[in-house]
């Protein structure tokens, strides 16, 4: 599951869901295990179920969508190393 979650408003894509995971050692099929493991616990307690289509998934380092308050929000977290942003509903 995500170790951090935040929602960003008012963003020039919309709101967004900005989750960040710990995932070591990195690797792209590691990142994939933790997003379904996300995937099942959120829909298995009931959620709206709702998985959006990601802007962006990958190391923090790497990330283009408004790096500076991904940022911002990554100091929140700082052994988080993987984000995946989501628009919000």
């Amino acid at each position: 599951m995500a170790t951090h979650t935040f929602r960003l408003a008012n963003t020039p894509h919309g709101t967004l869901l900005v989750k960040f995971y710990q995932v070591e050692p990195y690797s792209e099929q590691a990142f994939q295990r933790e997003r379904a493991r996300d995937f099942l616990q959120t829909t298995t307690i009931g959620s709206s179920g709702q998985w959006g289509l990601a802007l962006y998934q990958g190391l923090v380092d790497h990330n283009p969508v408004l790096p500076e308050a991904i940022l911002r929000l990554h100091f929140r977290c700082p052994d988080c190393n993987c984000v995946r942003i989501e628009r919000g509903t």
